[in-house]
């Protein structure tokens, strides 16, 4: 019998989209885009219409397993689940009784959007008293410049867009990481609207696009200060919308007078005529909307440069709406009561915290030392900075790690347990998302594959065996939603039955002229909302890595790492055994270091190395290396890309500075430090 079951994208995306699962003998036959979703609209990625590889491919973890090999090579025996939850329970139970709760690390992410099981473990590791994880590692940065900067203002619906003269991709490749958006940027240039991209490469979005501005990666707060000054110097601005709705212009407009035009060219990377060029075309288009990505905050000034676009936005008054005027970081569309999910009265007091871009340290210096890691939802030797020291970590004897797990990633092959976790497709869970307003509630599509178990119920099962009684533990997953939705602000009165029948609901937060002026005091502020050593308006700090003399002189490149096409983050490496990766090299820097096209190169810093294969491109400008997607280590002994990236944090909100990595670049097979030293020392 064939049925068609309608359920959502669990993947850490800002469209979180409404699908179709097409089931047929009780196997998931084809994924399809939900043309009843107001958002979707009928079509989705390339990546989740092959997801029924993912699914039932080889590389599915199906039983729970024991390590019977060493750390990292991925041998396991099939055990049972009683089995499996018993050592579980007895070596957590043991680990806390000799070392105490925090010798336990939990390490999760958004490797599962859906509210619930994203949050699974939480209460358990609050009851645990186990150290206490600081989920940093996409957004962080640029919400807190967000929320820094414009309080609790929501962003402005996409839809809104539709109606723009001029349309600003900052720091987002629309065609490879929010496709949804890209029926708007059309709709708007179909009534001769253009498209402006602002990004480090010409990626395939900017390829695309009307005209692309390409600023340096760590540039962007250059960039949107200098754009801001040319607006005040030559009185491009509103000033009758900023007296009306705004409130601290003047101290902006004071600090800018002291930035000067050097420094704001030098760390942009572009011209003050390009500048000047840019404020003249944002004052003269009276219908703008800007979207903005969350990677350009991933570097030592990410949460300042959110703070400079934003201020950038509001002098030219795009959160006061009007059609085809807005500005959209993340949508703040549903704010619902986060507590209702991870329980942390839980836990016993004061626990101790580890920001996620430091597990290397974690693992390897922390002390009193992690006894226990228990990952799930996130793949770390993949995706974590300094990935080299991670491993190192994994390969303690005397750690012990738990690994839940829908296939055999990087990361599970470190596991001394391996334990098997459902997709999306075969539990039930609750949906928001950040890049639209709809949130809806997706039912289980078919059963368990093998004997998979969803995070919820693992931890709900683990929480019994260890014989905690609190009511958290008890509860179903149906119980657990209906607590969250209820009065979850943005939810409109009396639609609770509605979502849970499975219906996209839009928040209350949208309105349709794209009005975000929802506030605490109903006005744009350009000075700093929040207590903190913030400076008090967007302004133009130091850089990181890039500012490091020492580090220059060694390490002359500028390493961006993007998202790829086939790729979510290092979701879906599974398929691509083998593969490495390129890296766009700009010819003129190709031809100073000896770099063939389609030849294997190392990519390399103090951190560690790392083999791409070179593509020789204009895309890319000179000094700025380009390498696309986290791809799997081809094997054993191979290093991943964010071996190069650093711990260091961002400015704000302890974030990742993925974006601000030095790097040399030589060829494969022919690396000789002497030749390298007499390449910088001719530079």
């Amino acid at each position: 019998m064939r049925t068609e079951k309608k359920t959502i994208c669990p993947l850490d995306c800002p469209d979180t989209c409404g699908m179709i699962a097409t089931v047929q003998g009780g196997r998931v036959t084809s994924l399809n885009g939900d043309k009843e979703h107001p958002y979707t609209n009928g079509f989705i990625c390339r990546k989740m219409r092959r997801y029924p590889e993912r699914l039932y491919g080889e590389h599915r973890v199906l039983y729970p397993q024991l390590r019977v090999g060493k750390k990292g090579e991925g041998r396991f025996c099939r055990i049972g689940w009683d089995e499996a939850l018993d050592i579980l329970a007895d070596r957590l139970a043991d680990i806390r009784g000799r070392f105490g709760g925090e010798a336990i690390l939990p390490y999760s992410y958004a490797g599962n959007m859906g509210a619930v099981n994203r949050f699974a473990g939480y209460p358990f590791f609050h009851r645990l008293g186990a150290t206490q994880l600081d989920q940093t590692i996409c957004s962080a940065a640029a919400g807190a410049g967000w929320s820094c900067q414009c309080g609790d203002l929501p962003g402005c619906p996409p839809e809104n867009a539709a109606e723009a003269e001029l349309i600003v991709a900052w720091g987002i490749n629309i065609k490879v990481t929010n496709i949804h958006f890209w029926p708007y940027v059309a709709a708007a240039r179909k009534k001769g609207g253009r498209l402006l991209v602002i990004d480090p490469y010409c990626n395939e979005t900017a390829k695309a696009a009307d005209r692309h501005l390409a600023v340096l990666p760590g540039g962007d707060l250059a960039l949107a200060l200098g754009v801001l000054k040319a607006l005040v110097d030559g009185d491009l601005l509103d000033r009758a919308f900023l007296a009306r709705e705004t409130e601290g212009f003047d101290r902006l407009a004071e600090s800018l007078h002291s930035e000067d035009w050097p420094s704001l060219t030098r760390e942009s990377g572009v011209s003050r005529p390009a500048m000047e060029e840019l404020a003249t075309l944002l004052a003269g288009s009276a219908k703008t909307f800007i979207r903005i990505g969350i990677g350009l905050s991933r570097h030592s000034r990410g949460g300042m440069a959110v703070r400079a676009i934003a201020s950038l936005a509001g002098a030219l008054g795009l959160f006061a709406g009007g059609q085809g005027r807005g500005v959209l970081l993340s949508s703040g569309a549903f704010r619902g009561d986060k507590r209702k999910l991870t329980w942390p009265s839980l836990a016993p007091g004061d626990t101790r915290t580890v920001n996620m871009i430091h597990l290397g340290h974690a693992l390897t210096a922390l002390q009193p030392p992690v006894r226990a890691l228990f990952v799930y939802n996130a793949n770390p030797v993949s995706v974590s900075p300094d990935g080299s020291l991670v491993r190192l970590g994994l390969a303690r004897e005397d750690l012990f790690t738990v690994v839940h797990e829908q296939v055999l990633t990087p990361t599970a092959r470190y596991a001394d347990l391996l334990l098997p976790a459902t997709t999306f497709l075969e539990n039930h869970d609750i949906y928001t998302a950040y890049g639209h307003f709809y949130l809806g509630v997706a039912q289980q599509v078919i059963e368990p594959v093998g004997e998979a178990k969803s995070n919820f119920d693992l931890f709900q099962s683990l929480a019994q065996k260890m014989g905690f009684t609190d009511r958290a533990f008890y509860q179903s997953c149906e119980e657990r939603i209906a607590d969250y939705l209820d009065d979850m602000p943005g939810l409109p009165e009396g639609c609770a039955a509605r979502v849970l029948a499975g219906h996209p609901v839009h928040s209350t937060n949208s309105c349709k002229d794209g009005r975000v002026l929802v506030g605490r005091r109903g006005k744009f502020s350009f000075v700093r909302e929040t207590l903190g050593p913030e400076p008090q308006v967007a302004c133009l700090t130091r850089a990181g890595e890039f500012a490091d003399p020492d580090l220059l002189a060694r390490f002359p490149f500028r390493l961006l790492v993007p998202p790829h096409a086939d790729l979510l983050n290092s979701t879906f490496g599974e398929r691509y055994p083998g593969r490495r990766g390129e890296v766009l090299v700009n010819p003129v820097d190709a031809a100073k270091w000896g770099v063939l096209d389609g030849a294997e190169v190392i990519l390399e810093n103090h951190r560690g190395r790392v083999a791409r294969i070179a593509r020789l491109t204009s895309d890319t400008r000179q000094g700025v290396l380009v390498a696309e997607g986290i791809f799997w280590p081809v094997d054993a002994d191979d290093c991943a890309i964010n071996d190069l990236t650093s711990q260091k944090l961002t400015d704000m909100g302890g974030g990742a500075t993925f974006h601000e990595t030095l790097v040399a670049v030589v060829q494969a097979g022919g690396f000789e430090p002497s030749r390298f030293k007499e390449s910088l020392a001719a530079q």
